[in-house]
C-alpha cells in the first residue's frame, strides 16, 4: 500500500527561540499561548533589543504547516510543503532541514528576498508567545504555484492542509481558498489547522468564510477551538465542527485531545512529560494524527500517535533542529 500523502500550504519560517521572563511578554504586548505580527524592522528591533540585554537567541528551523510535514513524514507518509522560500543564506537553511527531514519544498521564490521569521519567546513554564514577520508579500502570489509544483511532485494528494496563520491577510486567505478547491477536485480532504487563538478571534469572520466553503477536519488547541466556535470548552467546540459535518481535533495539553466526528467522539490521555518548551507541540500532533487519519486508522489510534508526536517536541526548546544564525544587529 502506498503511503499517505500530505500537501500543506503555509510558510517554511527561521525560528528565533529566546528564553525570557513572563515580564517581557508584558512589555511587549503579547499574550502568552498567542502570536502577534510585526513588520520586519519592528521584529528586527525586539531581537536585537533582547539580545543586546544579553538574551541569547537560538535559530531554528520552523513554521507551523512545515512542522507538521516533518511529523508527517516520520510516521511514514510523504509530504510536500507549499511554500514560497526567498533567496537567502536562511532559507537554503531551512530547506536544507526540510529535505534531510524527508519534506519536499520544490517552489522558490525567483529573486533576492528576505525568508519569514518567528520570534519565540520562552517562558520559564515553557509556554510561548510568538512575535512574527511572515514573509515577503510578494510570496503569496507564488503560492498557486506552489501547490501545483507539490502535486507534481508527491504524484497524489490524500490530504491538503493549510497553515491559520495565512489567513491573517487578505492574500493569504485567497491563496487559502484556492488550495482547498483544489483538494476538492483531486478527491483529498481539506483540513484546517487553527493555529492561534488571537488570530481566531481577529479575524474569525475569515476563518467562518473559509470553513462555510467547505473543510473536512479542523484540528486546534483548546483555545482556538473556543474562540472559533463561540463555545465554553473543547467539548463543546469538538461537538459544534462535527454537527457541521466536519472532524473536529481538539488538543488539550496534559489533558491529552479529543475528536468529534461521524464516527462518534473518543478521547485519550496525555502521558505525563517535563515539559521544556511548547513550541511546535500542536504542530507535531497534527502531523502524528494526520499520517494516521489518511492512513485510514481508527480515531484512537489517530490520537494516539498525535499525542506521541507531540511529547517528543515537549522535552525540547525549539521544534526542530538549530541552523547557523544571521549576524546579530545592535539596538
Amino acid at each position: 500500500m502506498a503511503p499517505a500523502s500530505l500537501v500543506a500550504l503555509g510558510d517554511a519560517l527561521a525560528d528565533l527561540v529566546v528564553a525570557v521572563p513572563p515580564e517581557v511578554c508584558a512589555r511587549l504586548g503579547v499574550e502568552p499561548g498567542t502570536a502577534d505580527f510585526l513588520e520586519f524592522d519592528a521584529l528586527a528591533e525586539v531581537v536585537a533589543r533582547l539580545e543586546w540585554e544579553g538574551a541569547r537567541a537560538v535559530v531554528s528551523a520552523g513554521g507551523s504547516a512545515a512542522n507538521t510535514c516533518v511529523a508527517f513524514v516520520a510516521d511514514g507518509g510523504r509530504a510536500a510543503l507549499a511554500t514560497a522560500c526567498m533567496d537567502d543564506p536562511l532559507a537554503q537553511a531551512v530547506r536544507d532541514d526540510l529535505a534531510g527531514r524527508g519534506v519536499s519544498v520544490p517552489v522558490r521564490t525567483p529573486g533576492r528576498g528576505r525568508t519569514g521569521r518567528c520570534l519565540v519567546l520562552l517562558l520559564p513554564d515553557g509556554e510561548r508567545a510568538f512575535l512574527i514577520w511572515q514573509g515577503e508579500r510578494r510570496r503569496l502570489r507564488m503560492l498557486p504555484d506552489a501547490v501545483e509544483a507539490c502535486l507534481a511532485d508527491t504524484g497524489s494528494c490524500h490530504g491538503m492542509l493549510v497553515e491559520g496563520y495565512l489567513l491573517a491577510s487578505e492574500e493569504g486567505c485567497a491563496a487559502a481558498r484556492d488550495a482547498l478547491r483544489r483538494a476538492v477536485a483531486l478527491g483529498a480532504r481539506r483540513m484546517l489547522a487553527l493555529s492561534d487563538p488571537a488570530l481566531v478571534r481577529t479575524r474569525r469572520r475569515r476563518f467562518a468564510e473559509l470553513l462555510a466553503a467547505g473543510v473536512d477536519v479542523v484540528l486546534g488547541n483548546e483555545a482556538e477551538a473556543t474562540a472559533l466556535t463561540g463555545t465554553d470548552d473543547a467539548e463543546a467546540a469538538a461537538a459544534v465542527l462535527a454537527r457541521h459535518g466536519m472532524l473536529g481535533v481538539v488538543t488539550l495539553g496534559a489533558r491529552g485531545a479529543l475528536v468529534h466526528g461521524p464516527g462518534g467522539r473518543h478521547r485519550v490521555a496525555a502521558p505525563g512529560t517535563p515539559v521544556t518548551s511548547a513550541v511546535g507541540a500542536g504542530d507535531a500532533f497534527a502531523g502524528g494524527f494526520l499520517a494516521g487519519l489518511l492512513s485510514d486508522l481508527s480515531p484512537p489510534e489517530c490520537l494516539a500517535l498525535g499525542v506521541a508526536r507531540a511529547r517528543a517536541v515537549l522535552t525540547v526548546e525549539q521544534a526542530r533542529a538549530p541552523v547557523p544564525p544571521e549576524p546579530a544587529r545592535r539596538p
